[in-house]
């Protein structure tokens, strides 16, 4: 009978174990959803250029500030080379997209941020790895535009609720078409945060129109 209770009292152990290991897992994989007090829909940044037909330096910047509701915010996007393709390859251009960002409230804190980039089906979006530099973030997920999609993407996650973020990387926009076509590129950058009371939201967009040559 002792052994018996023995090993009853082991199972019932081993059973709770499972149990609290599930649950952690359970919390890992499905992360507590966020009550958005306030969405905010900064106007659009945008740029036009006309396809060149070689390569050439831009070095053009485009940015974006706000100051607003407990959080400071800068948006950077650098365009600094058109590389026309020499063969079969592909026109390219290289995009470096940075943010920083403070919750300046009493206990408030950076919770996420996110960087989404639309772009049309002849063209594609890769990002240069080597070039991802963060402070106080977390990489959570990330997407590639490939030809057939209409979207890439980068998903950061605050660190020790950090009340100061940076983040900064590079993209190669590559175009599928010969130069006489237009191409569009939005790009969102969207900053969750807690303002000490509140979860908060802001989005800056930014819009790059390729012009074709022979278009206006």
């Amino acid at each position: 009978m002792l052994k018996r209770l023995e090993w009853n009292k082991k199972t019932a152990s081993a059973f709770a174990a499972a149990a609290a290991l599930i649950i952690v897992l359970v919390v890992a994989l499905n992360p507590r959803e966020i009550t958005i007090a306030e969405n905010t829909m900064l106007d659009p940044v945008e740029w036009d250029f006309q396809r060149p037909s070689q390569s050439i330096i831009i070095n053009n910047t485009l940015k974006s500030t706000y100051s607003h509701g407990g959080l400071q915010a800068t948006f950077h996007v650098w365009l600094t080379h058109y590389i026309e393709g020499v063969s079969d390859q592909l026109d390219h251009m290289i995009v470096a997209l940075c943010i920083d960002a403070t919750a300046n409230n009493a206990n408030g804190f950076v919770e996420s941020v996110q960087v989404v980039v639309h772009k049309d089906q002849e063209s594609k979006v890769d990002w240069l790895e080597t070039s991802f530099k963060l402070e106080n973030l977390s990489l959570t997920a990330r997407a590639y535009g490939y030809s057939r999609s209409t979207q890439a993407y980068i998903k950061l996650t605050g660190v020790n609720h950090a009340t100061s973020v940076h983040a900064k990387a590079t993209s190669e926009w590559s175009l599928l078409t010969p130069n006489t076509q237009s191409h569009q590129l939005e790009i969102a950058y969207e900053i969750t945060y807690y303002n000490g009371t509140a979860y908060n939201r802001v989005v800056q967009p930014f819009k790059l129109d390729i012009v074709g040559r022979g278009e206006t």
